[in-house]
């Protein structure tokens, strides 16, 4: 597809995945005022220790705080993608349940669990049955607001519950984020976005320029430090919209033995590309494995290019970077001739389930 051919994306687009994407800063902002009116007891924030639940793309805004919040988060935190709350859960331990839709079955069973320890719980979601059980047990809920992701796809919602997620964890002081420096920031999302947006012109444009390289290839996206959630959240995207193989991978870790890995399959490794998500505030040993890594690719003759973001702030850096991202997996969808927002194989998978 011709990705500067407005009328093409927009017939393949059918549900309004551009639109969702281009909300990203809407959505920080409307969810952080949308979490301020929740007013969380003090002793949330006395928790022992913070278990994030969520499925897919509602657990991607948890992950990316706890790789650029880290170093401020004093307990521990642990992000559940199943069914079962870790045996160490308790009535100290602050439940966070975030299911875009609400009826998510892994998500439910954390929370019925939750309340069965009566541990200090806070809901998050659309509607649903989750926002039914927080009526009914008198819980934090924080609605998100479904009118900024056309979409429907939690994948590309992460603005919304990113920003609820981060005024909660302000507001309990686990992190220190002023309003004002999520307002600068989204601003500046929205400079960056009008530059990846469809009407900017591929030979102006970063992300319809990858995603023309990358089209066909077996993708891994390497990040480190405070990215490494990003490249979580991209592989989603990329996976379930341009239906397209993506996996993350960590450096350090793949320095260790993935390496190795870049000879077999040959018909393989020939269609297999590398992504890097790097940041000039990497520490310098990190940094340094950054341009080997490369170089070893490089010599192997494997294909491999780099998103970055100018920006100072370890946050914005994130953000712009997965608003880069969205639009990359966006424009892989085009190119693939796929509707982004359709997911037939996880549809079919969760109707088999319920037989």
């Amino acid at each position: 597809m011709n990705l500067d051919n407005l009328s093409a994306i927009k017939k393949l687009d059918k549900n309004n995945v551009a639109e969702s994407i281009a909300n990203l800063p809407k959505q920080l902002i409307a969810s952080w005022d949308a979490a301020k009116k929740i007013k969380l007891p003090p002793a949330y924030g006395k928790a022992g220790n913070i278990i994030f639940c969520g499925m897919g793309g509602s657990n991607l805004a948890s992950e990316l705080i706890k790789t650029v919040f880290g170093a401020q988060i004093k307990v521990p935190m642990v992000l559940v993608r199943s069914y079962n709350l870790p045996a160490f859960a308790d009535k100290n331990s602050l439940v966070i349940i975030d299911s875009y839709s609400g009826n998510t079955e892994e998500t439910i069973s954390c929370l019925n669990q939750a309340l069965k320890i009566k541990a200090r719980i806070i809901c998050i979601s659309s509607g649903g049955k989750i926002e039914a059980m927080a009526k009914k047990n008198k819980l934090a809920h924080i609605k998100l607001n479904a009118s900024l992701n056309p979409s429907g796809q939690p994948r590309y919602d992460v603005g919304s519950q990113l920003g609820t997620a981060l005024h909660i964890f302000s507001q309990l002081k686990f992190i220190t984020l002023k309003e004002q420096e999520l307002v600068l920031t989204s601003q500046n999302l929205i400079t960056l976005g009008a530059g990846l947006a469809p009407g900017t012109k591929a030979k102006d444009n970063i992300a319809k320029k990858l995603a023309a390289e990358l089209v066909g290839k077996s993708l891994y996206i390497a990040a480190s430090e405070h990215l490494s959630a990003n490249a979580h959240i991209l592989a989603n995207q990329i996976n379930e919209s341009a239906k397209q193989l993506a996996s993350p991978c960590k450096i350090p870790e793949l320095n260790h033995h993935f390496l190795e890995a870049l000879v077999n399959p040959k018909r393989v490794i020939r269609n297999t590309a590398f992504v890097f998500l790097f940041s000039s505030d990497y520490s310098p040993l990190i940094a340094k494995r950054f341009g080997v890594t490369k170089k070893i690719l490089d010599e192997n003759s494997i294909k491999n290019s780099i998103i970055r973001s100018p920006a100072n702030r370890t946050l914005d850096q994130s953000l712009e970077i997965l608003a880069i991202g969205s639009w990359v997996s966006f424009y892989l969808a085009m190119i693939n001739g796929v509707n982004p927002a359709e997911i037939p194989w996880v549809n079919y998978f969760k109707s088999e389930l319920e037989k």
